[in-house]
């Protein structure tokens, strides 16, 4: 066998070497997997954390047959029924019937739980189904005794009262001179005026 120049050991011993690197880079990548220096590794497994979206609300004004009356911040989407029972939930008095409890909320909304007349029938001047406000009111001006006894509170006395109340002074200026009307008092006056217009 001819003997190497030292040249040619050089080259060989070069040679061994680079395959030797050559072989530990490959079976480095093929333990520790792809680089995270990887530009295209790092976008298609990078998560944004933004954190928790905080949810919108929305206010509505729940007044009528409620146990309590007010404004009550709700979260987006919401439907009458949740106002109600934000409201603590409709008193004995109340007529269901005539609100839309399924229908969403939207920002503002006024939701009037009607009341029952105090004869059991139900009170006029409510919203028709598929609303959640009241869009017409009994006019304490122009409204005959009957239409007033509809009213809450408002049964045949006070109904006729009114009415001879309005024949002897003249018509009401402000709603709130309706309490100069024999036995209705602040309580009851409150009670009507979410149904009640001039």
């Amino acid at each position: 066998m001819a003997q190497l120049s030292k040249a040619q050991i050089v080259i060989l011993l070069v040679a061994v070497l680079a395959l030797g690197m050559g072989a530990g880079v490959f079976l480095h990548s093929r333990i520790a997997g792809p680089s995270s220096s990887n530009p295209a590794h790092v976008v298609s497994t990078y998560t944004a954390d933004l954190g928790p979206i905080a949810p919108q609300t929305i206010n509505v004004y729940v007044t009528g047959a409620v146990i309590h009356p007010d404004v009550y911040s709700l979260p987006e989407g919401s439907i009458v029924k949740d106002a109600v029972t934000a409201a603590g939930g409709s008193t004995e008095k109340a007529d269901l019937v005539g609100v839309n409890l399924a229908a969403r909320l939207q920002d503002g909304d006024q939701i009037i739980v009607p009341f029952l007349s105090e004869e059991g029938a139900i009170c006029t001047g409510v919203s028709p189904p598929g609303t959640s406000t009241i869009q017409t009111r009994i006019s304490i001006n122009r409204a005959t005794a009957a239409e007033l006894d509809t009213l809450p509170g408002i049964g045949p006395t006070k109904a006729q009262a009114i009415v001879e109340y309005r024949n002897q002074h003249g018509q009401f200026k402000r709603l709130e001179d309706l309490q100069k009307v024999k036995g209705i008092g602040t309580k009851t006056f409150e009670e009507l005026k979410p149904f009640i217009s001039l």
